[in-house]
């Protein structure tokens, strides 16, 4: 009896080390994920700047997508004349729509909104959209023109100065968002395809002094999405941001010299895509659906989501076998 119950508390103190080894190398991994979740994939310090030499300007997108509606009823979708991923948030003019948009029954966006810089009302029709029947497979134009002083898109958190005498020049960051956003919010409708060409200028504002130089990176970027064109071709790829292709450009601009860019995404990626990113946006999802907002991982912003996948199966693992099989 006395050997019987030895072996009973050798076994139990077995199960009892298991559970607490699996329990710790669980958290440990934990730990571990998120202390790396603000480090990039190549262990940079993201710094951010304060303020510009450059101005943007005349920022147009003109968008062109494929949505079938795969419920038996018919539906709506309208454009958003609102774009969330920068402060403050980035506004729109409906320059044109083919075929013909149709007034929305309800408005999403603010209307009638005075922009006094570009001397027009912002949105003075109400929301702008289309019907798709039941079944149907409907494709859409439409150009959108940026209204107000958006100037340049600069990242919103700020990295300390503590690298004297030296940092690095960060350049301008892109802003991200999803194509297929809308069968998100509305899963009867699918995202067959989605184009978008965007144009901006960046204007050097000094009066004199040398030249300036830097990275200029395609302000507003698609997620899952291949880079098609650019005018100036792009210099290179950035794909420090999963799932994304941001065009970058190495540029140098004389006192008040001006460079026009203009370049083009499609949606989704091509599997054959010789500009093959980091991720796919199936991972990621809304923040606030009520707003559009996105966000994607980035230095800041990134989720380890392999190492807190894998340490939350391993306590499960050990309460699973505290409970049922000890």
């Amino acid at each position: 009896m006395g050997r019987m119950n030895r072996k009973g508390e050798e076994s139990m103190n077995f199960s009892k080390n298991i559970i607490i080894s699996i329990t710790l190398l669980g958290f440990l991994f934990a730990i571990a994920g998120l202390a790396s979740s603000n480090v990039a994939a190549d262990n940079e310090t993201t710094i951010t700047p304060t303020s510009t030499n450059v101005n943007m300007s005349d920022l147009t997108a003109n968008i062109c997508v494929t949505i079938k509606n795969n419920k038996n009823q018919p539906e709506f979708f309208s454009i958003s004349q609102q774009y969330f991923q920068v402060t403050p948030t980035l506004e729109w003019d409906v320059a044109w729509t083919y075929p013909k948009a149709v007034k929305m029954l309800t408005n999403v966006n603010p209307t009638n909104v005075f922009n006094s810089s570009v001397n027009s009302s912002l949105n003075s029709t109400g929301d702008l959209g289309w019907e798709i029947g039941p079944g149907e497979t409907k494709t859409v134009s439409f150009e959108l023109d940026a209204v107000g002083d958006y100037g340049v898109f600069l990242p919103n958190s700020t990295t300390p100065n503590n690298f004297w005498p030296l940092i690095p020049d960060p350049g301008l960051s892109a802003s991200f968002f999803l194509p297929n956003e809308l069968q998100m919010l509305n899963p009867n409708l699918q995202i067959e395809s989605w184009n978008g060409t965007f144009n901006f200028d960046i204007t050097n504002i000094n009066p004199v002094g040398p030249n300036v130089e830097g990275i200029i990176r395609a302000p507003i970027v698609p997620i899952d999405s291949e880079l098609t064109f650019s005018d100036p071709k792009a210099d290179f790829i950035d794909t420090s941001t999963a799932g994304a292709d941001a065009a970058a450009w190495n540029v140098s601009l004389s006192p008040f010299q001006t460079i026009n860019y203009v370049y083009s995404y499609h949606y989704p990626k091509p599997s054959n895509s010789s500009n093959i990113g980091h991720g796919s946006s199936s991972v990621f999802a809304p923040k606030n659906s009520t707003n559009n907002t996105t966000t994607v991982p980035s230095q800041n912003t990134g989720i380890p989501y392999g190492l807190l996948a894998l340490a939350a199966v391993m306590v499960t693992a050990g309460v699973v076998y505290a409970k049922f099989l000890r």
